[in-house]
């Protein structure tokens, strides 16, 4: 008979740890799993038109800024 409510108890409180095992992960194991950041994007106002005094504003990555100041 004490075999047996030592067996309860057993499986009882072994039962109660499970949520805490398959709780959140650490941060530390959170952070390694993120999503890597969107690349930055640069606004600068440029002059579209040869003539005209208005600028547009324009958003573009490094990369892209590279390659249109590369073009002219």
């Amino acid at each position: 008979m004490m075999r047996v409510v030592a067996y309860a108890c057993l499986l009882a409180t072994s039962g109660l740890s499970l949520p805490v095992l398959a709780s959140e992960p650490k941060q530390e194991e959170a952070r390694s799993e993120e999503k890597p950041k969107a690349t930055k994007k640069i606004c600068k106002r440029i002059a579209t038109g040869m003539g005209s005094r208005v600028k547009e504003r324009v958003c573009l990555t490094r990369e892209q800024w590279r390659e249109l100041n590369n073009q002219r």
